[in-house]
């Protein structure tokens, strides 16, 4: 894969490859795999150290939220419970709050199917586990029997280790076309995030945004059979790649305008892109026909994540409670955010990620609930906390102070969000992240 790189950042590189390579293990297996891991940590300790940075806020606020969480003995209408959890649990006893009991019980036990004899609430929970998809909480599992460590310290390990792959892709992908002020921004947004806390907790974000990271690096590579890989494998995380068809097709449009129909000259180029177009359609539906293998098809396509009736989500709900009011300011939001994408400035981002960051969020309001999720879902669409500061390229002092003003209020919403909807505060209903 080509990069493009400041110059004086190569040049550094250069100068530690010539310094570390020219010990007397330059010529071993060793030494040329150390030499690597260090080019590879200098290049990329930016994104690597604002991910650390980020980790250690969520881990104190966390902690501190942790206190003020009430006893989960027993399952509830609104919280699932696989393991109980007592009052003021610490930082791992919130590793598993909501969707992670979830998670924690596939891990744990694996997908199962119900048997004859039992009651209709066990075999309801029984069926609900497959409507998680499968990657992250096997990954989860095979750290646990690997290492013998409990599912939230495994959970803690893969979820910050993938984030940080996640964050050195996201930085990758915008420092070629944005420049590296810009791709230190987009990192540290979406590390400091509103939601960001669950990329350290037993919840599938951070591997579901390594997935598409690397989806999107690969389809700006021209690698559509490492693309279409990337994105089945996100289909196994998150049931959400129908809107990188979008992608596809923003794809395929500037190469038509570059070059011509290439589907005449490189037609397996273009038969690898049109795969990749169908398996992100397929995507929506792969673990719903995988579960219904097991499960049979009523109960697949019920118990499943993905299944949405197409009652257009937020667009439907925000009309039946604000009225047209209301249903005019969201479809305000998708015009400004199709505009803001649309400006000069934006262009400093690949055409790809700016396609899927009109997509996206227009999918989730279609597909989703008017609920607080909504905060967690976007932790997919990175380019937007960067809105705020009008996508800055470069550090002069007008936007590292406005950058600064953003990452203050993030910070806030954080412990706000870490504190009341990640903690379960109160044994009244609660929504879930």
């Amino acid at each position: 894969m080509r990069e493009t790189i400041p110059a004086r950042a190569s040049h550094r590189v250069g100068v530690v490859d010539s310094t570390v390579g020219s010990g007397p293990e330059s010529s071993s297996v060793l030494g040329q795999v150390r030499n690597a891991v260090w080019a590879w940590l200098v290049r990329y300790w930016v994104p690597l150290t604002i991910f650390a940075a980020s980790r250690v806020v969520d881990t104190i606020f966390l902690a501190v939220a942790a206190e003020h969480q009430v006893a989960m003995p027993t399952t509830r209408p609104d919280y699932y419970v696989y393991e109980p959890t007592p009052q003021a649990p610490g930082y791992l006893g919130i590793v598993s709050n909501w969707d992670a009991q979830w998670y924690r019980r596939i891990a744990t036990d694996g997908y199962q199917v119900p048997t004859p004899k039992a009651t209709p609430a066990d075999a309801h929970d029984t069926l609900w586990t497959w409507a998680f998809p499968p990657a992250y909480p096997l990954m989860v599992r095979a750290v646990m029997l690997l290492t013998s460590l409990p599912f939230t310290a495994a959970a803690t390990v893969v979820s910050c280790v993938v984030g940080a792959g996640a964050m050195v892709l996201m930085y990758r992908l915008v420092l070629r076309s944005g420049g590296a002020f810009l791709a230190a921004v987009t990192v540290l947004f979406s590390c400091f995030f509103v939601s960001a806390p669950l990329l350290q907790i037993g919840y599938s974000e951070s591997l579901a945004l390594l997935f598409l990271m690397a989806a999107l690096n690969l389809v700006v590579d021209r690698h559509y059979f490492g693309s279409s890989a990337a994105v089945l494998a996100l289909s196994m995380t998150r049931l959400v790649t129908l809107p990188f068809v979008v992608v596809v097709l923003v794809h395929a449009y500037l190469r038509y305008r570059s070059e011509g129909p290439f589907w005449k000259t490189r037609r397996s180029g273009a038969a690898a892109l049109a795969l990749l177009g169908a398996v992100s359609i397929f995507g929506l539906f792969s673990w719903m026909l995988l579960a219904s293998l097991f499960i049979g098809t009523q109960a697949g396509m019920a118990r499943s994540a993905g299944q949405r009736s197409l009652h257009l989500g937020w667009f439907e709900d925000t009309l039946h409670l604000f009225g047209v009011v209301g249903l005019a300011l969201l479809v305000l939001f998708v015009f400004m955010l199709v505009v803001g994408m649309l400006l000069p400035s934006a262009k400093a981002w690949a055409p790809e990620l700016r396609a899927w960051s009109v997509a996206y969020p227009v999918f989730i309001f279609a597909m989703t609930p008017m609920l607080p999720a909504v905060m967690r879902y976007m932790l997919l669409a990175p380019t937007l906390p960067v809105l705020l500061a009008g996508t800055p390229r470069r550090a002069s002092r007008l936007n590292v102070l406005w950058v600064g003003v953003v990452l203050l209020l993030l910070i806030a919403a954080q412990r706000w969000y870490a504190a009341n909807i990640i903690v379960v505060w109160t044994e009244g209903l609660r929504p879930a992240p």
